[in-house]
């Protein structure tokens, strides 16, 4: 539940054909036997301005003979370096309809994960993230002809890591004997729906840190300062020592009414630097996350006028209220918690280092593939994720009683 949502990263290719070269669509089909470099430039240019998709293919066993045939020179990324090759057009031409349709379906589902952290890219499987910390003398008057004192700087490091995971589709030649293009892409929106399902429950897992700071901590950890994991959510600032005395943790603060949202916002208040000083977190920029089962309680909250019990009083997480934050919700928090929510400036606590990319298998009729299973075209998506804390005074967490999710 959010009033607007960013973009999620797209899908890309490893594989690339052709220069963008403009041509009438007309003069298409003579350009792929005259000139298969300019055709795959127009082709895969109009498949770029989306006017080029699987749902304007009426014949995939004409699509097929007319291209298979035609080898098309094309740059794959091969252990970070950029190579040539010579390729069947037809895998290269399905390929990027079908990245163009997996994008499609894939920004078209509803997700709230990416609200919910900073987007980073990294090809290190473990990346370690700095954050400056300032160290001062505490001198606070330098008299005249003194010397003023020099501030000094550390780090303090964070490391993310990574998970792998993927799927493969595949036209084979049956698909292209029936001209199955409606079952193709049915495959294509449901992968879309796995990729982003998968991506989506990690994400609200690691922000929640249900593993990490459960009753039994376990791995995997969202936090793990200087690469040793630790439970993110806790009741005290031991050995977290920038935390509010009483933690991130709120016991016994069941989302009823303000006076909880006071509680968390309390908390928020006590948390420093690391210099020791209270940091201001304007909670008008923080998010309220919340299960799908407390967003009406949370909807109410937020859009109540006045003070509950106090007469023509401006409640200040309402509507005209100072503290009034964006409301956050999904029924996948649910299966996380129905009762466990959560307050702060999520973006500048968590980090998704992540590459999402689609990778061709180029096959043709004279490929083993080809031979032994009849498979015409096959693509492999792959994504690799993983969510980690870069801080641990930007969010609260706040339970019913005191048993973690």
């Amino acid at each position: 539940m959010a009033n607007e949502t960013k973009p999620k990263p797209r899908m890309l290719s490893d594989v690339t054909f052709g220069p963008r070269a403009g041509l009438d669509a007309e003069g298409l089909r003579e350009l792929a036997k005259g000139d298969p470099t300019l055709f795959a430039g127009k082709v895969q240019s109009l498949i770029d301005a989306g006017e080029f998709k699987w749902s304007d293919v009426r014949s995939l066993p004409q699509l097929f003979n007319r291209l298979v045939d035609i080898q098309v020179p094309a740059h794959v990324m091969i252990a970070g370096e950029r190579r040539s090759i010579m390729a069947s057009a037809f895998p290269l031409l399905t390929g990027g309809l079908t990245i163009a349709a997996l994008n499609d379906a894939y920004t078209g589902l509803p997700t709230i994960g990416q609200e919910l952290v900073t987007e980073m890219e990294s090809n290190k499987r473990i990346v370690e993230v700095a954050a400056i910390t300032s160290e001062d003398s505490q001198i606070d008057r330098v008299d005249e002809g003194k010397d003023f004192p020099e501030i000094g700087a550390g780090e303090e490091k964070f490391e993310i890591r990574s998970k792998r995971n993927g799927r493969r589709l595949s036209i084979t030649a049956e698909t292209i004997e029936e001209n199955d293009v409606a079952g193709f892409v049915d495959r294509i929106n449901a992968l879309a729906e796995i990729s982003s399902d998968f991506v989506e429950e990690q994400t609200l897992r690691r922000v929640c840190d249900i593993d990490g700071s459960a009753t039994s901590p376990a791995e995997p950890y969202v936090l793990r300062p200087s690469g040793a994991g630790v439970a993110l959510y806790q009741t005290d600032n031991d050995p977290l020592t920038r935390l509010h005395t009483s933690g991130n943790r709120v016991t016994s603060n069941a989302l009823v009414d303000e006076s909880k949202l006071e509680a968390a916002r309390a908390r928020l208040a006590g948390m420093k630097n690391s210099r020791g000083k209270r940091i201001n977190i304007p909670i008008s920029q923080c998010t309220l996350l919340v299960p799908d089962a407390l967003a009406p309680t949370a909807l109410k909250i937020l859009n109540s006028e006045l003070t509950p019990g106090v007469e023509n009083e401006y409640s200040p997480w309402g509507p005209r209220g100072v503290y009034r934050p964006r409301l956050l919700s999904s029924p996948k928090m649910d299966d996380l918690s129905t009762t466990a929510w959560y307050l702060g400036d999520f973006k500048k606590q968590f980090r998704r280092k992540w590459k999402l990319r689609f990778e061709y298998v180029t096959l043709g009729m004279d490929t083993e593939s080809f031979l032994r299973s009849r498979i015409a075209f096959q693509a492999r998506i792959a994504w690799d994720c993983e969510i980690g804390a870069v801080d641990y005074v930007y969010v609260v967490q706040s339970l019913t009683g005191s048993t973690a999710p």
